[in-house]
């Protein structure tokens, strides 16, 4: 499998963020359900990856 970076910015302190990415090889088929759903058949590169953790740096909370 081959990897790659996903940059980002944090919702919590605007900074950026990395999250790695893994390729899921020999997909050929993609459903998503969903409003509008979408199906695609045919050759197709997906990545998948953790969900970011909680931020380290949040800026403080407005009064």
């Amino acid at each position: 499998m081959t990897s790659r970076l996903h940059l980002d910015l944090c919702p919590d302190c605007d900074g950026l963020r990395t999250t790695t990415l893994q390729a899921l090889p020999g997909v050929v088929d993609v459903s998503l359900d969903g409003d509008p759903s979408v199906t695609y058949r045919g050759r197709a590169v997906v990545h998948v990856g953790p969900m970011p953790g909680p931020c380290p740096n949040p800026r403080p909370k407005e009064a």
